[in-house]
């Protein structure tokens, strides 16, 4: 998105009192934090997932490695002022050439050590189906590791030597912040019972073995915290996943499991647009004293941060960034410093209908709207601005339980109106808001905004766009 000035002031005046608050009250700094213990609380992680920009998976990450492309994201890390990066091991490439992968790993955690960063290592990963194909890996999607066909006990001597080869000859090695022994267990596509169970009994036996390989915490980051109870009595730290709004009462009922159970906590994957933007994460995490590691540092090729409108990524990989405020949550810094680390690129624009949407909006097509589609955004950065004659104009826009607040302009003035709550109880798909009557002849300029904000009842804060009309 565009942050030059105008991002600055009109609708970003809290984002930006929450960057100043939230760097007032920064954390470790990065050098303490990279020396930290692992016998604490964990607080202290500020981290993101990493998959190399040049990387589509994890396959790749570890086939194509490429450690001057890693050296320089790493050091936009470090700019960020992050002390972890969590990243993905994949036992395909390892079988395929133990010596070159066991190389390229410790190659890897050398880079981390030079920009005061300690490594995360998921050993293993569910999502999303079988052993990968290596010979088209360029040209899929997220794999899994080892995948649902190699998780029976016939494989586990097999992949009791790579966690071996992998954990047990870094076992007490301090670059490395804790291992991952399993991404999201049940995030898959083999959803029957006794594939469940077949996961379950997979993950049991691996983090008793590996306790035996290292005296460095175990975690598993399980992709819904009600599945920590799956996995309590066999890790040191409470990893758990959320993309949701409700990311505040599920850190506190995490947090209440760990007191119970003497664990310290971890969430090791954090924020989605727009239902969970950096804007609405990261002020949480940080009022709730959580280490937190977000999904995901670059704009790249992985099915998450490609495209027009990416729902994850942050900085890009020529050290431009999309939004400086995000960065600015992310650093823990003004925005005006976040525009001097990581430059804005301009922000998109598409035209449709007469409409012209700035921004990230996203594009929603299906049965509802009157022109079955429609426009959805939550950030106060994007805008949509239509031109329009008669004494009165319209707003055509969904009402429903997850839409916030809209802000309204004519004319580059705030409206009589200001401000509309597009929430609703029901959804509504074509509601019909007046936006302004008794206007003088001529042609007018209408801009709406997302807010940012919400009412107490609404779960998010959407703003849904329809359609403008006019009336004489």
């Amino acid at each position: 998105m565009t942050m030059k000035k105008d991002l600055l002031q009109s609708g970003g005046g809290w984002f930006r009192l929450a960057a100043v608050a939230l760097w007032a009250a920064v954390q470790l700094p990065a050098a303490a934090a990279a020396n930290a213990g692992p016998a604490d609380d964990f607080a202290w992680v500020r981290g993101a997932n990493y998959v190399p920009s040049y990387a589509r998976n994890d396959v790749q990450t570890w086939m194509d490695f490429d450690p001057e492309v890693i050296g320089r994201e790493l050091g936009y890390a470090q700019k960020l002022r992050l002390n972890c990066v969590r990243v993905f091991l994949q036992y395909a490439v390892y079988e395929q050439d133990p010596p070159r992968f066991l190389e390229r790993f410790e190659r890897l955690l050398q880079l981390c050590e030079q920009h005061q960063i300690r490594l995360l290592p998921v050993v293993f990963d569910s999502c999303f189906g079988e052993f990968p194909d290596l010979q088209k890996y360029r040209d899929q999607d997220w794999m899994a590791s080892p995948g649902q066909n190699r998780l029976a006990e016939i494989y586990w001597p097999a992949l009791e030597g790579y966690v071996r080869a992998v954990v047990g000859a870094h076992g007490s090695d301090r670059r490395i912040v804790m291992w991952d022994m399993m991404n999201e267990p049940t995030c898959t596509s083999y959803n029957q019972p006794e594939d469940q169970q077949l996961i379950w009994a997979f993950l049991r036996h691996f983090l008793a073995f590996t306790r035996r390989q290292t005296t460095l915490p175990l975690t598993v980051g399980v992709e819904s915290s009600s599945l920590l109870g799956q996995v309590v009595s066999q890790v040191e730290v409470l990893a758990f996943h959320n993309y949701q709004p409700g990311l505040r009462d599920d850190i506190r009922q995490v947090r209440e499991l760990g007191r119970k159970s003497g664990q310290a906590i971890l969430i090791n994957e954090v924020v989605m647009r727009p239902q969970q933007p950096y804007s609405l994460a990261l002020p949480i995490l940080r009022e709730e004293r959580i280490g937190w590691v977000f999904w995901e540092l670059m704009f790249g090729k992985t099915q998450f941060t490609r495209g027009s409108s990416p729902i994850q990524g942050l900085v890009y990989p020529d050290g431009t960034c999309r939004d400086v405020r995000e960065v600015a949550l992310v650093a823990g810094v003004s925005p005006e410093e976040a525009a001097a680390l990581f430059p804005p690129r301009p922000a998109p624009k598409q035209t449709e209908a007469g409409i012209v949407f700035t921004g990230f909006w996203t594009r929603w097509t299906g049965q509802g709207p009157r022109r079955e589609r429609l426009f959805y955004s939550t950030s106060d950065a994007d805008s949509a601005v239509w031109d329009g004659a008669g004494g009165s104009a319209f707003l055509i826009h969904k009402t429903g339980p997850d839409c916030g607040i809209a802000s309204v302009w004519i004319d580059g003035r705030p409206a009589s109106r200001p401000e509309v709550d597009t929430y609703s109880a029901k959804v509504d798909w074509n509601h019909r808001t007046l936006l302004a009557e008794g206007l003088a002849p001529g042609r007018h300029t209408f801009t709406v905004k997302p807010a940012g904000r919400k009412n107490a009842e609404s779960s998010n804060c959407y703003l849904q766009v329809v359609d403008f009309e006019s009336a004489p």
